[in-house]
């Protein structure tokens, strides 16, 4: 496979280096961000109204942004996501409450939104048509090695809490993954826009993207039902904290590393479409397992398995929807 990475380009690689340091900067914050809600004394129902009001304020924002993307240039468009996003994540950190807090998760969705919708169309705008599935899949690899790295510190806070407070550790650790994260749109300074801006702004539909559009609103169904809260449930159902989660975290990530690099073989056999299903499918029973797994270390090896193959899925639907 990465034999097959020569000549991407400085464009590609200067995007892939921004996933993986972006991804290594959120896996610190992500191990902690439940563990910290949970001990600052928040609720799972003030737990799931964060992140409703998080996902509400992403999907309303989408459109807009890919109107400014049109209009203005997707690089230009993606480093302004720092704008929301950085005063919404100190006041994550630091907020007196919890009403201020639902303020900074709104920031935060905004400019999950402008990331999304101008990163993934620019690295697809620089990559040849018949790299997509490769770039689709080294993107997902990077960004799992990333990912990987910032969870290995999960256990840091805990070994470190006898001298600081374990509350202060999980704030000061997710600090340095939103530096980190940040820095890392640094990378796109280079990156050249190749597509230029669009007068018109025109909303098209077709057969496919309808069909993409319900079937990623019937998947984002189940996961806010089930997936968003799943640190949450383990902490509550099982006792385990950040340490152990991180623990899972990691070994999920590090397992789907090989499952990723298959993925363009699996699409070359089956073909890209056919791969996903197939993928996507067999993640149902281990999810329907995990919420009945007598024990920690059950429920977090048939979830492990589940986001793997799901996972696994996810550049070649990339690509897909990108052709």
């Amino acid at each position: 496979m990465f034999e097959r990475t020569k000549n991407l380009g400085r464009n590609v690689m200067a995007l892939l280096l921004l996933g993986f340091f972006s991804a290594l900067g959120n896996g610190m914050i992500n191990v902690f961000i439940q563990p910290y809600l949970k001990h600052i004394g928040l609720s799972p129902q003030e737990v799931g109204l964060l992140q409703l009001a998080s996902s509400i304020a992403l999907s309303a924002s989408l459109i807009p942004a890919a109107f400014l993307a049109d209009k203005f240039g997707r690089k230009k468009i993606a480093l302004s996501s720092l704008v929301p996003i950085l005063p919404g994540f100190l006041i994550v950190l630091y907020a007196p409450g919890f009403n201020y807090m639902l303020v900074g998760f709104v920031l935060i969705g905004i400019g999950n939104a402008i990331a999304g919708v101008t990163l993934n169309p620019l690295i697809a705008d620089v990559t040849p048509r018949d790299k997509l599935d490769l770039v689709g899949s080294l993107s997902q690899i990077l960004w799992l090695a990333g990912t990987s790295i910032g969870m290995a510190l999960s256990w840091v806070p805990q070994l470190i809490a006898n001298s600081h407070s374990l509350l202060n550790a999980y704030r000061t650790f997710m600090l340095y993954g939103g530096i980190i994260a940040a820095t890392s749109f640094l990378l796109l300074l280079p990156v050249r826009d190749n597509v230029k801006p669009s007068e018109k702004f025109v909303l098209g539909f077709s057969r496919e993207t309808i069909i993409f559009t319900v079937l990623s609103a019937v998947t984002g169904l189940g996961a806010g039902a089930s997936i968003q809260l799943i640190n949450y449930y383990f902490m509550t159902k099982f006792g385990v904290d950040a340490g152990e989660l991180g623990t899972r975290m990691l070994f999920e990530t590090q397992l789907m590393i090989p499952f990723t690099s298959l993925a363009p073989i699996i699409s070359s056999r089956l073909g890209t479409l056919k791969a996903v299903v197939a993928l996507q499918l067999a993640s149902i029973p281990l999810l329907v397992a995990t919420a009945r797994a007598p024990s920690f270390l059950m429920a977090a090896a048939f979830f492990t398995l589940r986001t793997v193959l799901m996972n696994a899925a996810n550049p070649l639907f990339w690509s897909l929807t990108m052709k």
